[in-house]
């Protein structure tokens, strides 16, 4: 099999962004396994912390916050305020997907072949942003019905099933 290029998972922050609430420190102790299972980088954009607030975060998820540490060891684990290049194209995790932009999670694993990707989750109600929405190249729904999964749920998906079909491609 071809070695993919790298999914880097982007929780963007739609709550509150001059905060830092434990809403925010228990997505990221929820997303650090999942990415560490599934080689994925994680990101998060927008969230009012800094380097020192992440090494804070006392938890009992993903054992005891050992994934987010070995994410930050490897420099697999980011703090932005905007799409780097690096993470490669970018994807909108979304129910509601633009036609014109759509694209599977097969798609999703064969463009892996190519190109690394960054795959945008919104966290609280309202998801992600127009802005952000009509940035990104593609939108993918994961499930492919059409069905809105909440937050961690999302979280724990995309990575899982997007491994599971770059293992048959």
């Amino acid at each position: 099999m071809k070695k993919l290029k790298r999914l880097t998972l982007i929780l963007y922050n739609s709550y509150d962004k001059t905060r830092w609430h434990e809403a925010h420190k228990r997505a990221i102790a929820r997303a650090a396994p999942i990415c560490y299972a599934f080689d994925c980088n994680l990101a998060i954009m927008d969230f009012p912390c800094k380097m020192e607030d992440i090494l804070n975060i006392k938890t009992t998820i993903g054992n005891s916050g050992e994934y987010l540490e070995k994410l930050i060891e490897k420099n697999r684990f980011f703090i932005v305020d905007k799409f780097l290049p690096q993470f490669g194209i970018p994807i909108a995790s979304t129910s509601k997907p633009d036609e014109k932009k759509a694209i599977t999670p097969l798609d999703t694993a064969y463009l892996l072949k190519k190109k690394p990707i960054g795959v945008y989750v919104g966290l609280g109600r309202h998801g992600l942003p127009k802005d952000i929405m009509e940035s990104c190249v593609y939108h993918l729904d994961v499930t492919e019905k059409r069905v809105s999964l909440e937050t961690c749920t999302a979280i724990g998906s995309i990575p899982a099933v997007i491994y599971c079909y770059t293992k048959y491609i």
